[in-house]
């Protein structure tokens, strides 16, 4: 994230600042001030969580990303059942969902193909994705046709049980997401069956101890840079991949041709250009960082401070808290000035406010040709928000002056229903084009005017 963007902070500072001192301004500019104030503790959060994650390794890193990767929209969500804005919560969660895989996946794939043209990706990623969305709409989805279908039927208790059907079908999602993690982070059970070969992650037999120790610590760092957001940086790995297809080739011109025989080539996989190298995608229900920085290659590369990136994370989060406290008690006074409706605030503004720094940077991997990074960081997010967060605040509605239902308008789950239908049909072929991610932009418009004028 660019530099300027952390200036945004005097407006966190101002909000607190006019909140302490109880200054009476409009609506419009206390609702401003704390949703621009948001912006850049938003990615801090994402900033601290990186530094962290270099001194966990992978696994622990990956649970980081993943745990921390919504806590934005989740610590406005709390303090919105506090306030007791239960229809404005329940609309930031569908909000949140379609936020990311209709709006930003359809801008980063237009932007992505407009200046690359047709983009291809691993297609079982993808997959897996689609088959977690599978899931999230169903969890979303039936507690919304049973209160239906009881209504017309006239049975009693219906809110009741409502209530009860969410609480359980929570604890359900909840346990869909730690297997995610269990796959996705910890790899558990993730391995090619025997005699099988793993696509793209295996290397050649010829290659000596030596070279293999070089070709691990080059293709590590190809990878962190390829997952980082870094202007100008196609450059670089396309000297990497020169650098690696040279050690390669001096190591197989070396070998004896019985031991080249054993050890063909990796062959490129359908749909690659001619010595690109195909990306690493990160597996089902994984978050990418926000930003990260390219480790140097040398041994003696620095670490960030661990104390001080705790100590960060700690800051922006609570920075998050108290900013988010005062963003939803100027809610109501900024619908009513407005005369909006509370849904189209929770559907459109707050995951906007909540993920407007990952937005960026999704749209920074389109322009980087990086597409298997769009889909992990767009569907990601949006599977992380049906898994972690909706259930986390249904249960903490136990505690709330209002409890929290997985009820949906008709006009949501329709959306919610579509957008998930749209996401699998357009990815199912591994490649992206332009057209689609209009598609998915106007759907998402679609659902905001409807919203806009006649309400959830």
């Amino acid at each position: 994230m660019s530099r300027w963007f952390y200036s945004l902070l005097l407006f966190a500072v101002l909000a607190v600042a006019l909140e302490l001192l109880r200054v009476e301004i409009p609506p419009l500019l206390r609702f401003g001030c704390a949703a621009l104030g948001i912006l850049p503790l938003a990615a801090l959060i994402g900033r601290a969580v990186e530094a962290v994650a270099e001194h966990t390794g992978e696994r622990i890193g990956g649970l980081l990303f993943a745990t921390f990767g919504n806590v934005t929209e989740l610590i406005i969500g709390l303090f919105a059942l506090s306030e007791g804005l239960v229809d404005v919560v329940r609309a930031s969660i569908i909000g949140s969902i379609l936020g990311n895989i209709l709006l930003v996946l359809g801008v980063a794939t237009m932007v992505g193909c407009l200046k690359h043209g047709r983009m291809r990706f691993e297609t079982r990623p993808a997959s897996q994705y689609a088959s977690l969305l599978a899931l999230c709409i169903a969890g979303l989805l039936l507690p919304a046709v049973a209160e239906l279908l009881a209504s017309r039927a006239g049975q009693s208790h219906i809110v009741e049980r409502g209530i009860q059907l969410s609480d359980f079908i929570a604890v359900l999602l909840l346990l869909g997401y730690l297997a995610s993690i269990l796959f996705s982070v910890f790899r558990f059970r993730d391995h090619p069956a025997e005699g099988e070969e793993e696509s793209g992650e295996s290397f050649e037999p010829v290659l000596g101890a030596r070279s293999e120790a070089a070709l691990l610590r080059l293709l590590s760092y190809r990878q962190r840079l390829a997952h980082s957001n870094l202007p100008n940086k196609s450059g670089v790995l396309r000297e990497l991949d020169r650098t690696l297809q040279a050690m390669v080739s001096a190591e197989r011109a070396e070998a004896t041709p019985a031991a080249a025989a054993e050890s063909p080539s990796p062959r490129p996989a359908a749909g690659d250009a001619p010595g690109e190298q195909r990306e690493v995608t990160p597996r089902a229900g994984e978050r990418q960082p926000a930003q990260s920085a390219p480790p140097s290659p040398t041994a003696g590369e620095k670490k960030p401070n661990l104390w001080l990136a705790l100590l960060l994370l700690a800051a922006a989060t609570a920075g998050v808290a108290v900013v988010s406290d005062i963003l939803v008690a100027s809610i109501e006074p900024f619908t009513e000035l407005l005369g909006w409706n509370p849904a189209f605030v929770g559907l459109v503004f707050l995951p906007l406010i909540g993920g407007l720094p990952e937005y960026f940077n999704t749209i920074n991997m389109a322009l980087d040709k990086r597409m298997g990074m769009v889909l992990a960081a767009s569907a990601g997010s949006s599977i992380q928000i049906a898994l972690l967060v909706a259930p986390i605040l249904v249960l903490c509605s136990l505690l709330a002056p209002q409890r929290l239902d997985l009820v949906f308008s008709i006009v949501e789950i329709a959306v919610l229903a579509l957008g998930a239908f749209l996401f699998s049909e357009i990815t199912h072929d591994g490649e992206l084009v332009w057209l689609e991610g209009l598609l998915l932009i106007l759907l998402y418009a679609i659902m905001g005017g409807t919203v806009f004028l006649f309400g959830a």
